[in-house]
Protein backbone atom coordinates (compact mmCIF):
# COMPACT_ATOMS: atom_id res chain seq x y z
CA UNK A 1 0.00 0.00 0.00
CA UNK A 2 1.57 3.15 -0.86
CA UNK A 3 -0.94 5.69 0.82
CA UNK A 4 -0.39 6.15 4.50
CA UNK A 5 -2.79 6.28 7.60
CA UNK A 6 -6.68 5.50 6.51
CA UNK A 7 -8.53 6.24 3.34
CA UNK A 8 -11.31 8.43 5.12
CA UNK A 9 -8.81 11.14 6.77
CA UNK A 10 -7.55 11.59 3.63
CA UNK A 11 -11.12 12.32 2.12
CA UNK A 12 -11.50 14.47 5.06
CA UNK A 13 -8.20 16.66 4.11
CA UNK A 14 -9.26 16.97 0.23
CA UNK A 15 -13.17 18.20 0.56
CA UNK A 16 -14.29 21.27 0.14
CA UNK A 17 -14.36 23.50 3.97
CA UNK A 18 -18.09 24.68 3.31
CA UNK A 19 -19.52 21.18 2.38
CA UNK A 20 -22.98 21.03 3.84
CA UNK A 21 -25.65 18.58 4.47
CA UNK A 22 -29.00 19.27 2.02
CA UNK A 23 -30.87 16.25 2.38
CA UNK A 24 -30.08 12.93 4.58
CA UNK A 25 -32.20 10.12 4.92
CA UNK A 26 -31.07 6.93 6.72
CA UNK A 27 -33.26 3.44 5.74
CA UNK A 28 -33.31 -0.09 6.71
CA UNK A 29 -30.82 -0.90 3.91
CA UNK A 30 -29.10 2.41 3.28
CA UNK A 31 -28.16 5.94 4.12
CA UNK A 32 -27.94 8.46 1.44
CA UNK A 33 -26.58 12.17 2.46
CA UNK A 34 -26.46 15.24 -0.48
CA UNK A 35 -24.63 18.17 -0.32
CA UNK A 36 -24.04 20.83 -2.55
CA UNK A 37 -21.47 19.46 -4.52
CA UNK A 38 -22.93 15.67 -4.71
CA UNK A 39 -24.40 12.82 -3.43
CA UNK A 40 -23.54 9.76 -1.89
CA UNK A 41 -24.99 6.27 -0.11
CA UNK A 42 -23.55 4.19 2.10
CA UNK A 43 -24.88 0.97 3.50
CA UNK A 44 -26.47 1.22 6.94
CA UNK A 45 -24.45 -1.40 8.85
CA UNK A 46 -26.31 -1.73 11.82
CA UNK A 47 -27.45 -5.29 10.57
CA UNK A 48 -24.27 -6.71 10.70
CA UNK A 49 -23.03 -5.57 14.34
CA UNK A 50 -25.62 -4.27 17.30
CA UNK A 51 -25.13 -0.81 17.45
CA UNK A 52 -24.17 0.80 21.35
CA UNK A 53 -27.31 1.62 23.49
CA UNK A 54 -28.56 5.08 23.26
CA UNK A 55 -28.61 7.69 20.51
CA UNK A 56 -28.08 5.81 16.90
CA UNK A 57 -27.33 8.76 15.16
CA UNK A 58 -25.99 11.71 16.77
CA UNK A 59 -27.83 15.04 15.56
CA UNK A 60 -30.31 13.41 14.52
CA UNK A 61 -32.82 16.07 13.62
CA UNK A 62 -30.80 18.80 12.66
CA UNK A 63 -28.34 16.91 10.33
CA UNK A 64 -29.49 19.13 7.41
CA UNK A 65 -27.59 22.54 7.26
CA UNK A 66 -24.85 20.65 8.96
CA UNK A 67 -21.14 21.14 8.06
CA UNK A 68 -19.84 17.64 6.52
CA UNK A 69 -16.46 18.71 8.90
CA UNK A 70 -18.69 18.39 11.82
CA UNK A 71 -20.16 14.90 11.01
CA UNK A 72 -17.31 13.44 9.43
CA UNK A 73 -16.00 12.34 13.76
CA UNK A 74 -18.77 10.02 13.22
CA UNK A 75 -16.93 7.76 11.47
CA UNK A 76 -14.70 6.89 14.86
CA UNK A 77 -17.75 5.65 16.33
CA UNK A 78 -18.62 2.69 18.19
CA UNK A 79 -22.43 2.98 16.41
CA UNK A 80 -21.81 1.75 12.60
CA UNK A 81 -25.10 3.48 11.60
CA UNK A 82 -23.50 6.77 12.81
CA UNK A 83 -20.46 5.49 10.69
CA UNK A 84 -22.24 4.76 7.66
CA UNK A 85 -23.81 8.79 7.77
CA UNK A 86 -20.41 10.19 8.25
CA UNK A 87 -19.22 8.01 5.42
CA UNK A 88 -21.88 8.96 3.04
CA UNK A 89 -21.54 12.93 3.70
CA UNK A 90 -18.01 12.58 2.92
CA UNK A 91 -18.52 10.93 -0.04
CA UNK A 92 -21.38 13.30 -0.98
CA UNK A 93 -18.44 16.58 -0.80
CA UNK A 94 -17.14 15.32 -4.11
CA UNK A 95 -18.03 15.68 -7.83
CA UNK A 96 -18.50 12.39 -9.01
CA UNK A 97 -17.00 13.47 -12.43
CA UNK A 98 -13.56 14.33 -10.45
CA UNK A 99 -13.04 10.72 -10.56
CA UNK A 100 -10.15 9.89 -12.66
CA UNK A 101 -9.47 6.66 -13.97
CA UNK A 102 -10.20 5.04 -16.75
CA UNK A 103 -13.55 3.24 -17.13
CA UNK A 104 -14.42 0.02 -17.32
CA UNK A 105 -17.97 -0.37 -19.27
CA UNK A 106 -18.99 -3.76 -17.97
CA UNK A 107 -20.04 -4.93 -14.50
CA UNK A 108 -17.39 -5.34 -11.44
CA UNK A 109 -18.03 -9.34 -11.83
CA UNK A 110 -16.82 -9.01 -15.70
CA UNK A 111 -14.02 -7.04 -14.83
CA UNK A 112 -13.03 -9.62 -12.06
CA UNK A 113 -13.51 -12.34 -15.31
CA UNK A 114 -11.26 -10.69 -17.94
CA UNK A 115 -8.58 -10.00 -14.10
CA UNK A 116 -8.80 -13.57 -14.10
CA UNK A 117 -8.16 -14.70 -17.79
CA UNK A 118 -5.28 -12.20 -17.90
CA UNK A 119 -3.42 -14.02 -14.93
CA UNK A 120 -4.05 -17.46 -15.86
CA UNK A 121 -5.59 -20.55 -14.37
CA UNK A 122 -5.67 -21.66 -11.08
CA UNK A 123 -5.76 -17.81 -8.94
CA UNK A 124 -6.23 -18.06 -5.23
CA UNK A 125 -8.67 -15.28 -4.56
CA UNK A 126 -9.87 -13.39 -1.73
CA UNK A 127 -13.10 -12.10 -0.87
CA UNK A 128 -13.89 -10.39 2.03
CA UNK A 129 -17.25 -10.28 1.92
CA UNK A 130 -19.96 -12.70 0.05
CA UNK A 131 -20.17 -11.90 -3.49
CA UNK A 132 -22.96 -13.52 -5.89
CA UNK A 133 -20.59 -14.23 -8.38
CA UNK A 134 -18.23 -16.66 -6.05
CA UNK A 135 -19.69 -19.94 -7.30
CA UNK A 136 -18.27 -18.80 -11.29
CA UNK A 137 -15.29 -18.41 -10.20
CA UNK A 138 -14.83 -21.62 -8.24
CA UNK A 139 -16.33 -23.17 -11.39
CA UNK A 140 -13.34 -21.55 -13.41
CA UNK A 141 -11.23 -23.32 -11.37
CA UNK A 142 -9.70 -20.59 -8.69
CA UNK A 143 -9.40 -21.54 -5.62
CA UNK A 144 -11.83 -18.85 -2.78
CA UNK A 145 -11.13 -17.78 0.36
CA UNK A 146 -13.97 -16.08 1.80
CA UNK A 147 -13.35 -13.59 4.88
CA UNK A 148 -16.32 -12.60 7.07
CA UNK A 149 -16.95 -10.93 10.57
CA UNK A 150 -16.84 -12.97 13.14
CA UNK A 151 -19.99 -14.37 14.47
CA UNK A 152 -21.41 -13.53 10.47
CA UNK A 153 -19.33 -16.61 9.24
CA UNK A 154 -21.18 -19.47 7.17
CA UNK A 155 -19.51 -22.74 6.79
CA UNK A 156 -16.11 -22.91 4.67
CA UNK A 157 -15.66 -18.56 5.71
CA UNK A 158 -12.63 -17.75 7.30
CA UNK A 159 -12.96 -15.24 10.40
CA UNK A 160 -11.38 -11.46 9.43
CA UNK A 161 -8.77 -12.19 12.82
CA UNK A 162 -7.31 -13.81 10.30
CA UNK A 163 -5.92 -11.41 7.34
CA UNK A 164 -2.26 -12.03 8.12
CA UNK A 165 -2.33 -15.61 7.62
CA UNK A 166 -4.21 -15.60 4.48
CA UNK A 167 -4.22 -12.62 2.47
CA UNK A 168 -0.17 -12.49 1.33
CA UNK A 169 -1.45 -15.67 -0.36
CA UNK A 170 -3.61 -14.04 -2.85
CA UNK A 171 -3.12 -13.02 -6.18
CA UNK A 172 -6.07 -10.93 -6.40
CA UNK A 173 -8.22 -9.51 -3.43
CA UNK A 174 -11.83 -8.35 -3.56
CA UNK A 175 -13.39 -6.56 -0.88
CA UNK A 176 -16.51 -5.30 -0.08
CA UNK A 177 -16.70 -1.10 0.26
CA UNK A 178 -18.44 -1.81 3.24
CA UNK A 179 -14.68 -2.24 4.78
CA UNK A 180 -14.29 1.12 4.81
CA UNK A 181 -17.35 0.75 7.81
CA UNK A 182 -15.67 -1.93 9.93
CA UNK A 183 -12.65 0.01 9.58
CA UNK A 184 -10.66 -3.09 7.90
CA UNK A 185 -9.81 -1.66 4.61
CA UNK A 186 -6.44 -0.45 5.29
CA UNK A 187 -5.70 -3.63 6.81
CA UNK A 188 -6.66 -5.57 4.13
CA UNK A 189 -4.42 -3.15 1.92
CA UNK A 190 -1.56 -3.73 3.93
CA UNK A 191 -1.75 -7.70 3.69
CA UNK A 192 -1.43 -7.83 -0.21
CA UNK A 193 0.95 -8.73 -2.03
CA UNK A 194 2.49 -6.12 -4.21
CA UNK A 195 1.50 -7.97 -7.28
CA UNK A 196 -1.59 -8.80 -6.23
CA UNK A 197 -4.90 -7.12 -8.00
CA UNK A 198 -6.96 -5.29 -5.66
CA UNK A 199 -10.45 -3.84 -6.25
CA UNK A 200 -13.21 -2.33 -3.97
CA UNK A 201 -16.90 -2.88 -4.73
CA UNK A 202 -19.71 -1.33 -3.78
CA UNK A 203 -21.78 1.83 -3.15
CA UNK A 204 -20.19 2.49 -0.32
CA UNK A 205 -17.37 3.59 -1.59
CA UNK A 206 -16.90 7.35 -2.02
CA UNK A 207 -15.60 8.26 -5.50
CA UNK A 208 -12.28 10.31 -5.23
CA UNK A 209 -8.50 10.36 -6.84
CA UNK A 210 -7.13 9.88 -3.54
CA UNK A 211 -8.16 6.17 -3.39
CA UNK A 212 -5.35 5.84 -6.15
CA UNK A 213 -2.88 6.32 -3.32
CA UNK A 214 -3.66 3.27 -1.53
CA UNK A 215 -2.77 1.16 -3.72
CA UNK A 216 -6.31 0.14 -5.36
CA UNK A 217 -6.30 -1.74 -9.21
CA UNK A 218 -10.14 -0.96 -9.01
CA UNK A 219 -12.37 1.18 -8.07
CA UNK A 220 -16.37 -0.27 -8.24
CA UNK A 221 -18.40 2.29 -6.91
CA UNK A 222 -22.49 4.14 -7.76
CA UNK A 223 -22.97 7.52 -8.86
CA UNK A 224 -26.81 8.76 -8.05
CA UNK A 225 -28.27 10.67 -11.43
CA UNK A 226 -31.95 10.91 -9.46
CA UNK A 227 -30.97 12.28 -6.04
CA UNK A 228 -35.63 12.53 -5.37
CA UNK A 229 -35.91 8.77 -6.56
CA UNK A 230 -32.92 7.83 -4.36
CA UNK A 231 -33.86 9.65 -1.51
CA UNK A 232 -37.36 8.27 -1.55
CA UNK A 233 -36.58 4.92 -2.22
CA UNK A 234 -34.05 4.79 1.03
CA UNK A 235 -36.56 6.83 3.21
CA UNK A 236 -38.87 3.70 1.83
CA UNK A 237 -36.30 0.95 2.89
CA UNK A 238 -35.44 -0.30 -0.60
CA UNK A 239 -32.66 -2.59 -1.29
CA UNK A 240 -29.98 -2.06 -4.17
CA UNK A 241 -32.47 -3.03 -6.41
CA UNK A 242 -34.93 -0.59 -5.87
CA UNK A 243 -32.35 2.32 -6.13
CA UNK A 244 -33.13 2.74 -9.79
CA UNK A 245 -31.61 6.16 -9.45
CA UNK A 246 -28.15 5.41 -9.39
CA UNK A 247 -25.65 3.22 -11.40
CA UNK A 248 -22.81 1.25 -11.24
CA UNK A 249 -19.31 2.62 -12.43
CA UNK A 250 -15.84 0.83 -12.81
CA UNK A 251 -12.65 2.91 -12.33
CA UNK A 252 -9.40 1.36 -13.52
CA UNK A 253 -6.42 3.11 -11.99
CA UNK A 254 -4.35 5.56 -13.85
CA UNK A 255 -1.16 5.03 -11.66
CA UNK A 256 1.02 2.35 -13.31
CA UNK A 257 2.95 0.16 -10.44
CA UNK A 258 6.17 -1.59 -10.89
Amino acid sequence: MSGSGRIFDALVRSMPEDARIEDVSVGIFWTYVRTQYGSSLSATAHRWQEDPEGALIPYAGSLCGMLVRDVAPLYDSDSLSARALANAAVGASFRSEDMTGSRYAGRAQALLAEVCAARGPGLRIALVGHFHFADQLVGLGHKLDVFELEGRCQPGDIPCTRFAEFLPLADIVVMTSSTLLTHAVEQILGYCRPDAYRMIVGPTVPLHPVLWAFGLDAVCGNIIHDDAQVSRAVREGGNHKQLTGCAKYNFLTPIKRV
